[in-house]
C-alpha cells in the first residue's frame, strides 16, 4: 500500500528526465480513502475483479466480502492496516484439505489429482465410473454385479439363479433344486488301512459316500452312521431325504461280517431291510465285501428308529 504523509491534499508531479522537467498530475494525492467507493482492482491472472465499497473489498465473482474467499479462487487476502484492507492477487490452483473445508457449489475435478484422507464424505451419490479400481477387501451389501468375473470363489450359502463357473469354485453344501445337468462328477472316497472291528463309526461329512478299508477285518463289527463327531445324522437329513454310502471291507483267510446297524449310536437293526430278505450271516474270505446302505428319513422325530428306514445289501468282489 502507498504511504501518505499528511492529511492535507497535495498536488502531484511526475519527473521527465529527458527534458529535466516536473509536470503536474491531474487531481491530488490524499492520505485517506474513507468514503470512496467503486475503487476497482482487476486481475488478469485470476479473471476476477475486486471493488472497494467503502468498507470491504468485494469479489465480483463471489458473494460477500472478499475476506471470506478461500484459497484456490486466485485471491489471497492479507491483513493490512489503514482505512482500506490490503489485498494480494495470486494464481493458486489448489485447496488445502489438511483442515476442514466447506465447499458450496464447487466442482472437484480429480482427473489428474488425488483426493486422499482418512474420510471423504459426499452429500450426493457418486455416478458410474467415479471409481475405476478399488484395492483391498470390500464388503458389498445389496449390490447387483452385472456380468462379473469370479475367480475361484468360495461360496458358503446363497441362491444362484444363473451364471457360469469356469474355474474351480469351492461350494460348501449347496442346495440345488430343479433339473441338474452334470457332464461328469468326481466323488470323494476315503481309503484307509483301518481294520474293521468292534463298532465302526462312519462320519458321512468327513468320509464321503465311499469308504475302503484295505486291511483285513479282525472281527465282526457294528456299523454306526453319523453326520460327524458334532453333527447327528438325524439333524443332517430332513424328512423325505436319503443318503447312500458304500463300505468296502477287505477279508483275509478268515471272513468277518457286519452284524448290527446303528444311526447316531442308536440301534436301527429292526428297521434295516436286507437285499434278498435276510441279513448276512457271514463274510467272504479272501475278497472285498461291499456293504451298500441307503438311509431314508421317513419321519420328523428324534426317535431314531422311527425316523429312518434303511435298505442294505452285501456283495462279494474277488
Amino acid at each position: 500500500m502507498p504511504t501518505f504523509n499528511t492529511d492535507t491534499p497535495k498536488p502531484g508531479y511526475v519527473y521527465d528526465s529527458s527534458d529535466d522537467t516536473w509536470y503536474p498530475l491531474a487531481g491530488i494525492a490524499i492520505q485517506s480513502l474513507d468514503g470512496l467507493t467503486d475503487v476497482v482492482i482487476s486481475s488478469a491472472a485470476s479473471g476476477q475483479a475486486l471493488v472497494y465499497n467503502g468498507t470491504n473489498w468485494v469479489n465480483t465473482a463471489e458473494t460477500g466480502d472478499v475476506s471470506a474467499v478461500s484459497a484456490g479462487t486466485g485471491i489471497t487476502v492479507t491483513n493490512g492496516t489503514g482505512p482500506i484492507p490490503s489485498i494480494a492477487i495470486d494464481t493458486a490452483t489448489t485447496v488445502d484439505l489438511s483442515t476442514a473445508q466447506t465447499l458450496t457449489n464447487k466442482t472437484i475435478n480429480l482427473t489428474s489429482n488425488t483426493l486422499s484422507g482418512t474420510t471423504a464424505q459426499f452429500n450426493t451419490a457418486l455416478s458410474d465410473g467415479d471409481f475405476a479400481t478399488i484395492a483391498g477387501t470390500e464388503t458389498l451389501t445389496n449390490k447387483t454385479l452385472t456380468t462379473p468375473t469370479l475367480q475361484n470363489p468360495s461360496v458358503t450359502s446363497g441362491t444362484f439363479i444363473g451364471g457360469t463357473f469356469t474355474s474351480a469354485p469351492a461350494i460348501d453344501r449347496p442346495t440345488i433344486t430343479g433339473t441338474t445337468q452334470i457332464a461328469q462328477i468326481l466323488e470323494s472316497a476315503a481309503v484307509t488301512s483301518y481294520s474293521a472291528t468292534g463298532t465302526v463309526v462312519y462320519n458321512v461329512l468327513d468320509q464321503g459316500a465311499v469308504a475302503y478299508f484295505t486291511s483285513s477285518a479282525s472281527s465282526n463289527w457294528t456299523l454306526n452312521l453319523r453326520g460327524s463327531s458334532t453333527t447327528s445324522l438325524v439333524n443332517l437329513v430332513s424328512t423325505g431325504q436319503s443318503l447312500t454310502i458304500a463300505m468296502l471291507v477287505t477279508n483275509g483267510a478268515t471272513a468277518f461280517y457286519q452284524t448290527a446297524m446303528q444311526i447316531d449310536g442308536t440301534a436301527v437293526t429292526s428297521v434295516t431291510k436286507w437285499q434278498g430278505g435276510t441279513a448276512p450271516s457271514s463274510g467272504n474270505a479272501s475278497s472285498v465285501d461291499i456293504y451298500s446302505i441307503t438311509a431314508i428319513k421317513v419321519a420328523n422325530t428324534s426317535t431314531v428308529a422311527s425316523a429312518f428306514t434303511l435298505f442294505a445289501a452285501q456283495t462279494k468282489f474277488a
